[in-house]
């Protein structure tokens, strides 16, 4: 039972990569179209990349799960994990592994977009961290010995 929760639980975050990526590609894809799509979609090739990049990216999420490793370095495994997801997806699409300068660039544009949310998460987990501690009961850390 505990796994189907966990499945239902990745393909719940996995919908909503899925529907965000899918806007932002389908707004690149408009805005880059000569004389507009005309109506056109994608691919259902690309739609199953984008799908599969979902499930991927919801499953990097579990890096955050893990309680043995510091904040730093759960950020900086799921940050790598994340460009590389983006840069073999970005071939996937595209079939073009040729090009280094759009793979660099879109690493880098990857870099900044996630520099940005973490940026914000820092601040909110800082927030959180900041109220807990002040609402917590002070707790001495020597007590008194007992007299004889």
């Amino acid at each position: 039972m505990k796994y189907f929760k966990t499945v239902l639980e990745h393909l719940k975050t996995a919908c909503v990569y899925f529907t965000v990526s899918q806007f932002f590609i389908t707004a690149v894809y408009q805005i880059t179209a000569q004389n507009g799509t005309k109506g056109q979609f994608l691919l259902f090739e690309t739609e199953l990349i984008l799908l599969l990049f979902s499930v991927v990216m919801s499953v990097i999420q579990d890096v955050f799960k893990i309680k043995k490793l510091s904040f730093g370095v759960k950020l900086l495994i799921h940050f790598l994990c994340t460009v590389a997801a983006v840069v073999l997806m970005f071939i996937s699409v595209t079939k073009d592994m040729t090009n280094a300068r759009t793979v660099v660039f879109l690493m880098i544009f990857t870099t900044v977009i996630y520099a940005v949310f973490a940026v914000i998460a820092l601040i909110v987990r800082l927030s959180k961290d900041k109220k807990e501690k002040e609402s917590e009961e002070y707790k001495p850390m020597f007590k008194d010995k007992p007299k004889k």
